[in-house]
């Protein structure tokens, strides 16, 4: 089949390319030029076709969808800069769902859309709350993210394409994240989390591209039992990965946060994406930190962790 992928370099969109080319099709790969992509695009020579563009100009997605039999369309604003620029992520997020979906039905023949949403449309969820989170499962908008993923969700379900809506857990990518990231002092530590490999999702999605009893249903993508555990305990890993000392627990909210465990049987039946244990995931990534890092970051760690301290304001509120 001949497939585009909206959104294409960012960390998923790379895994379902690489799935996509490993399986055989010919990918049509869609996203906004910038270095990191231009860089990533190179390492697809000729096996990849690439468009640059913007999602919110139409013109440019009805060449991005000419000739294609189906959309996987992943390109989307996430948190912490949909929260910071909402506006501006709802222009892409919304309204470049509203192009794409419009430039697909102007086609003769549409092709089908594969969509990626998030679990996190469930809302928060606490120790009261019974795991798992099903597909069935109540939508919540928890944050600017959650509104968008559930209004672009409908806007799918409404389109009168052939569509299916995956909904995923926490993905992981194979990279250490280049700057911290304050948002994690909102998850508190014993919040329930399901994370996935994110070429365990690259796998989901090409997989549903030619999969026909997927069509019409919504399912949850995460990567099983191995893959459950305490926000609290996989911040410890990573801790202990990179050399550093823990954050202590008044660091962290204790307001439920939005991810939990979820139902996938029906979503691993019909796709087969499971994979990779969380174990799995850390030894990958342990073979991409640089040898240097535990050797700085173990005698600074303590004065690293008082400076990323700073910028809790739960732990602040402790002390006061």
């Amino acid at each position: 089949m001949r497939v585009l992928v909206t959104g294409a370099f960012g960390n998923v969109g790379w895994s379902t390319l690489v799935e996509l080319l490993a399986q055989g099709h010919r990918v049509r790969a869609f996203d906004l030029r910038s270095r990191a992509a231009r860089r990533a695009a190179r390492r697809c020579g000729d096996r990849v076709e690439v468009l640059w563009g913007d999602i919110r100009n139409p013109p440019d997605l009805a060449r991005a969808v000419a000739g294609v039999d189906a959309v996987a369309h992943i390109a989307f604003v996430i948190p912490p800069e949909s929260e910071r620029r909402p506006e501006w992520a709802r222009e892409i997020n919304v309204g470049g769902t509203q192009n794409l979906i419009a430039a697909m039905r102007a086609l003769p023949s549409p092709p089908r859309l594969i969509y990626t949403s998030s679990v996190t449309v469930a809302g928060p969820r606490g120790p009261e709350d019974d795991p798992p989170v099903t597909a069935a499962h109540p939508v919540k908008a928890s944050d600017t993210y959650t509104a968008h993923k559930i209004e672009t969700e409908e806007l799918v379900r409404e389109s009168g394409l052939d569509w299916t809506i995956l909904r995923l857990g926490g993905v992981l990518p194979l990279e250490l994240p280049k700057r911290f990231d304050p948002m994690t002092f909102d998850i508190p530590e014993d919040q329930r989390v399901e994370i996935v490999h994110t070429r365990d999702v690259g796998l989901a999605v090409a997989n549903a591209v030619s999969c026909d009893e997927a069509l019409g249903r919504t399912l949850l993508i995460a990567g099983g039992e191995s893959c459950r555990l305490r926000f609290g305990e996989m911040r410890a890993r990573f801790a202990e990965l990179l050399g550093m000392p823990a954050f202590p627990e008044s660091a962290y909210s204790r307001q439920p946060y939005y991810t939990d465990f979820m139902d996938t049987a029906e979503a691993q039946r019909l796709l087969r994406f499971q994979r990779h244990s969380f174990a799995d995931y850390l030894e990958e990534l342990r073979a991409t930190v640089p040898r240097l890092y535990p050797l700085v970051l173990r005698p600074f760690g303590g004065l690293i962790m008082r400076r990323l301290l700073k910028r809790s304001p739960h732990h602040r509120a402790s002390l006061e």
